[in-house]
């Protein structure tokens, strides 16, 4: 029932590689005016303009026709949008631009169709074999997203499974959450991973009922050796990826991307916006606990501009508090309502840090160094360990403008939305689990009362907390729109609600995937809403979202994606 359902919603938001985007460059004194549909400004007010002039990269001038062609002058060139709506850029809250498009040029896809073909482990095993067959001995296969919760056997593979692959190539496959993998023996000897092998700091090698070890790796920190000895990503992979990548998010209307975590990208994104390959923005948040990459920085924190054309800014320092809830490696207070075969009864999953003293020493230490924090927090005591060391951050060292993050923060308890409204933290919320792993959630993760309050966002709002919205991507297809649709809805795949109470209406959904997500990362002062002087970042939607059928937001099409005045995809 479970994978059925997921499949069944999986199909609503795949995508294609084969994008082409209409790369459209006007002359910086040219003036534009858009009319004929409505503009949704998502300034303070919510404001529905009637027009909208762009003049080079920037808003001239938004609000009445009369008015806006009185800026414009004569001279300007009038866009008829024919009832179309045009919305902000929309910013993209979380994700790991390119993995996306990195993954699908280096890696076997491992996804459950139709994101990929493997219902099963014979299936795995059988498209691993593929790539084997065409890459020498010694060499190394990587696969990328399998899901176990929605494949056949509803169960991890293991080292013997991808041994029976082969035993010559070192081969890691990595789980669709990102916090699990799976070696074979080889890869495990090559790492150095043994019998003997003690439990990294927030990690786990885990063992088989007979007490070896079975090749799963739960947690980064337990991947990180077999990450560590695998091929690095050549930099014309790396480039092409990015120019991939580029062109997905803008087909989806993503404005400005997120690389949310990786520890050295920056000399690609430059490169990329110096060749004009870049055709989006993107907000770099590098990884906190690498001293040395947050030292590279200098005085330059989050909202700096990076490069030359605009295209790439400093985000905050990322940090992990736990993992995955559908890989069963979120921190929960409690223990999850279904175990695992080989977990204990009592089993609630583990930190990333293996003390609270660790983890408030280096979140100290950020904040007093001016930097702002986004941690990854899944699980309810995942979020209670960052609200209580942001606090005492906040409370030795008082900053009033912190914009603290809370990365995907999705079991928050009641009491914690009070907190979280309290301390002015920004919580970001990876909404569409409603969709892909709600049943899943509701039925063994978390139990019916936990996953109806999974991302709170009324109680947000009720409490005036600004949040953002994301899709993680590529753990889900990068899709603002289905952000949209799931706050709007709260539909899991099979059709049944989670959470009709958190439900909130689509403007406030589309402020989550727009103005929010710039004032998040410190750049509303430049992009997220239409206000003259911001930056021309806008998408036009082939339908006005305020008069759907809501159960039909996620269908909205993207007409056209223009970033600083410059059209940098067109639908065919």
């Amino acid at each position: 029932m479970i994978r059925r359902t997921f499949l069944k919603g999986a199909a609503a938001v795949s995508f294609s590689l084969m994008v082409s985007p209409a790369l459209t460059a006007f002359a910086k004194d040219s003036v534009r005016v858009y009319v004929g549909g409505p503009i949704f400004t998502m300034n303070k007010n919510n404001d529905i303009a009637e027009a909208i002039a762009v003049k080079g990269e920037t808003i001239l001038a938004v609000g009445k026709k009369a008015e806006v062609m009185a800026a414009a002058g004569s001279g300007a060139t009038v866009v008829d949008l024919k009832g179309k709506a045009l919305i902000p850029g929309m910013i993209d809250g979380h994700s790991h631009f390119p993995s996306g498009a990195f993954n699908e040029l280096t890696m076997v896809n491992l996804n459950v169709p139709p994101l990929g073909r493997a219902e099963s482990i014979a299936d795995m095993q059988s498209l691993l074999k593929e790539r084997t067959a065409q890459t020498k001995k010694g060499e190394w296969i990587v696969g990328y997203n399998y899901n176990d919760l929605a494949i056949k056997e509803q169960r991890h593979p293991t080292r013997a499974d991808l041994d029976a692959v082969s035993t010559e190539h070192p081969i890691f496959v990595k789980h669709v959450s990102g916090h699990l993998g799976v070696a074979n023996s080889k890869a495990l000897e090559l790492a150095g991973i043994t019998e003997e092998t003690p439990n990294p700091e927030g990690g786990k090698f885990r063992r088989g009922p007979d007490g070896k070890l079975d090749g799963v790796l739960e947690g980064p920190a337990a991947q990180a050796p077999v990450s560590a000895i695998r091929p690095k990503p050549t930099a014309a992979q790396y480039e092409e990826a990015v120019r991939r990548d580029n062109m997905i998010y803008a087909a989806a209307g993503i404005t400005t991307a997120n690389n949310g975590g990786s520890p050295t990208v920056d000399d690609f994104f430059l490169k990329a916006s110096e060749n004009g390959d870049l055709g989006i923005r993107v907000v770099i948040w590098p990884n906190g606990r690498n001293a040395k990459l947050i030292e590279s920085y200098g005085e330059k924190r989050q909202g700096a501009q990076l490069d030359k054309a605009g295209k790439v800014f400093l985000g905050p320092a990322k940090l992990f508090a736990d993992g995955s809830p559908q890989g069963y490696t979120a921190w929960f207070s409690k223990p999850y309502f279904k175990q695992l075969p080989g977990k204990p009864a009592d089993f609630r999953g583990f930190p990333v840090f293996n003390s609270q003293e660790e983890l408030f020493a280096l979140v100290q230490k950020l904040h007093d160094a001016g930097w702002q924090i986004t941690t990854h927090t899944n699980g309810d005591q995942a979020i209670q360990d960052m609200i209580d060391a942001y606090s005492a951050a906040l409370e030795k060292n008082p900053r009033k403008d912190h914009r603290h993050i809370l990365n995907h923060c999705q079991f928050c308890r009641p009491d914690q939305v009070v907190a979280i409204a309290e301390k002015g933290f920004v919580p970001s919320y990876f909404v569409t689990h409603t969709w892909f792993w709600g049943d899943i959630h509701r039925d063994m993760v978390a139990g019916p009362e936990r996953a109806a309050h999974i991302s709170p966002l009324k109680a947000a709002l009720d409490h005036k907390i600004t949040f953002a919205l994301h899709n993680d991507t590529p753990v889900t297809p990068i899709s603002p729109l289905m952000d949209v649709f799931s706050a709007v809805n709260r539909l899991t795949s099979s059709g049944k609600v989670l959470g009709p109470d958190q439900r909130i209406d689509v403007m406030e959904a589309l402020r989550g995937v727009t103005i929010n997500g710039a004032y998040m990362q410190r750049l509303e002062d430049k992009i997220g809403s239409l206000e003259k002087g911001k930056l021309a970042d806008m998408v036009i939607l082939d339908k006005d979202p305020t008069k759907v059928d809501p159960v039909k937001l996620k269908d909205i099409m993207v007409e056209e994606t223009i970033v600083g005045g410059n059209t940098v995809y067109k639908r065919a």
